[in-house]
Order: C-alpha cells, then sequence, then structure tokens
C-alpha cells in the first residue's frame, strides 16, 4: 500500500492543559514560551500515541485564538472588546485605522520549537487574510479588497520567514479562513487575497481549510484558480450518526470531485470525520463508512483524514479518542484497499 494513502492529520486546535489555559493572559512572554513549550510536547506525544501521520503543530499551544493572535503582533490596529465566535468562545474584535505594518512574527516560536524537536510531519495552520479582514472593522483602507489584499501580503510576509527559518524541506502551510463563504458577493477577494498570501513562495504546500460553510459551491467555484495544494473540510457536523447506509452529511464530496476534474492542478481533500462540536465520539465503523463512501468518487492518493476543526472545544480525553478512532478507521480502510 503507498504510504502517502489516507494520510490522518491535525487540523488545528486542541484544548489546552490547565496549568497553561487558566494562566494564558496573565503570563509574561518568558513564561508563556516556557508553558507553552511544555503543553506542546506533551500534546505531540499525545498525537503521537493516537498514531497520527501529521501533528500540525501540536494543538496551537502558542496561542490563545485565531484572530487577536496575529492582529496583536501588527502595527496599525486598534484592539476593542470581545465579540462573540462560536462555542461561546469571544476574541477582542480591532480597527484597522492606519497602514498595516507586522511587528513580528506570529508563529516564529512554534516553527523553531518543532525544528528543534526534529519534527517533519507538521503543518502550520495560519488564519487567512479574507478573515483577517471579515473580523476587522475597517477605518483606513479604500474598501474591504484593498484591506484583504493587505492583509494578503502581511500573511505573505510570514510565510516567507517561517519557510525561511524551516530550511529546505518542504513546509505545509494551512490558510484557514472561516470567514470564505459568509458574504457570496466576495469570493473574488477571496481568491485574491489567498493567492496573494503564497505568491512567489517555493518549497511549501499549500493547504485551505474551511469550517462550516453556508455553501461550499461558493468555495468550489474558485478552487481552479486557487493555489492550494489540499484542501481540508468539514463534513461530519453535517452527517447522522448511523453506521450504514448514503452519507447525507457528505453530498459536497462529489461537488468537489467534479472541481477537481476541472481543476489544473492536482488537488486533494482533507476529509473531516468526527465531529468537533460533540463529546459523542464517534465509532470506527462510522468513520470506516464516511471514508468508505468518499473513496467513491476521491482517490486514495489525493484524500487525507482529518477532524471537521480544531478540537480545543473538547476535552483533551475525548479529543484524544476522537483522534485515535479516526486513526483506527483509517487503518481498518487502508487494510481492504
Amino acid at each position: 500500500m503507498d504510504s502517502n494513502y489516507l494520510l490522518t492529520q491535525e487540523i488545528g486546535s486542541f484544548r489546552k492543559p490547565d496549568y497553561l489555559s487558566k494562566k494564558f493572559r496573565s503570563l509574561n512572554e518568558i513564561e508563556l514560551n516556557e508553558l507553552a513549550t511544555k503543553a506542546t510536547i506533551e500534546t505531540i506525544e499525545l498525537y503521537e500515541k493516537a498514531g497520527l501521520d501529521n501533528i500540525g503543530v501540536g494543538g496551537e499551544m502558542f496561542r490563545w485564538e485565531m484572530y487577536e493572535h496575529p492582529i496583536r503582533r501588527l502595527n496599525g490596529v486598534t484592539m476593542h472588546g470581545p465579540v462573540r465566535s462560536f462555542d461561546n468562545r469571544y476574541y477582542n474584535k480591532g480597527s484597522v485605522v492606519n497602514k498595516l505594518q507586522r511587528i513580528k512574527s506570529f508563529h516564529m516560536e512554534e516553527v523553531l520549537l518543532l525544528k528543534n524537536l526534529n519534527k517533519k510531519n507538521i503543518k502550520i495552520p495560519i488564519t487567512g487574510p479574507y478573515t483577517l479582514m471579515d473580523w476587522s472593522f475597517n477605518e483606513y483602507y479604500k474598501d474591504r479588497y484593498d484591506l484583504a489584499m493587505e492583509f494578503g501580503r502581511i500573511v505573505n510576509q510570514e510565510i516567507r520567514e517561517l519557510k525561511q527559518a524551516w530550511g529546505d524541506d518542504l513546509l505545509q502551510i494551512q490558510i484557514d479562513e472561516p470567514a470564505a463563504t459568509t458574504h457570496p458577493s466576495e469570493m473574488k477577494t477571496v481568491l485574491d487575497s489567498i493567492n496573494e498570501s503564497v505568491e512567489g513562495i517555493q518549497g511549501i504546500e499549500v493547504h485551505l481549510h474551511v469550517c462550516y460553510s453556508i455553501d461550499y459551491g461558493l468555495l468550489f467555484d474558485i478552487v481552479p484558480d486557487l493555489n492550494v495544494d489540499y484542501y481540508n473540510l468539514e463534513f461530519a457536523n453535517r452527517d447522522n450518526m448511523v453506521t450504514k447506509g448514503e452519507r447525507p452529511g457528505y453530498a459536497d464530496v462529489k461537488k468537489f470531485k467534479d472541481t477537481m476534474d476541472v481543476s489544473s492542478r492536482k488537488i486533494g481533500l482533507g476529509l473531516g470525520v468526527t465531529d468537533v462540536h460533540i463529546d459523542d465520539v464517534e465509532p470506527v465503523d462510522l468513520i470506516k463508512n464516511r471514508i468508505e463512501y468518499t473513496l467513491k468518487f476521491v482517490e486514495p492518493d489525493r484524500l487525507r483524514i482529518n477532524p471537521d476543526c480544531g478540537l480545543r472545544t473538547r476535552s483533551r480525553e475525548i479529543g484524544y479518542q476522537k483522534l485515535k478512532n479516526m486513526v483506527d478507521a483509517t487503518k481498518e480502510v487502508l487494510k481492504i484497499l
């Protein structure tokens, strides 16, 4: 069996240990780096125990959440109070009041730690330019398109710096765009700003993560023009919990296959097979059935297996069991391919 078939991957955040989460916002930089390093190593050990092929960045232990983390490393933004994102999770929203300038790298601590640990099977999630624009107030740039493109240039700077630090080995970059399909009239803005984020950077494999889309068809329409290699998408959240029969939550898989067939580049799918918003741990047979259904449409060398999103809203114990069942189900499928 080809070793690149059905790679299992972590694609986002994971619940922080209490010793980090309960102190996170009160820690100084040295203390945060020390505890986040400890938590990253522990989480990687947990991922490796579960059997994951790709360990992401060990659950994003250096970040509180995906918006405020990069925004606070920019000049030109004034921070306001908290707004709700999902699951009673909040972030502090910012206003862009001047030209954006990156003060420091968003994720260098994580990359250098993983490099020092000699981990090659990583993927670095970076909040995408469209989401950064959409979740900010614009009080400086001409319009939303111009602000998104400026964020695209900022993200491009970040990826270039991370790639330089990583060295010659291939670096997997995941651009997180939860807002990508929330404004159907702005899909050109989504397209152009994401492409700007990776423009001219060699030696990277680009992933795009869009979760809980109102209409994946909007995304699929621009896929042929996106400079993206893998699309890590959510499906389990929309599916039922039976183990046999058709998979109604996976209807968009066939649409994605149609998009793959007309794309000028070879692209692949990261298949969400476990719901990150429930504590119920999906049985191995259910996850196996979801994978087998998808294999009717997508070739195994173009398919990777992942949770719908990050698992930070679940306990570490439940998160681990979801990942373990996901890996075990994938192994069962590989036996019969």
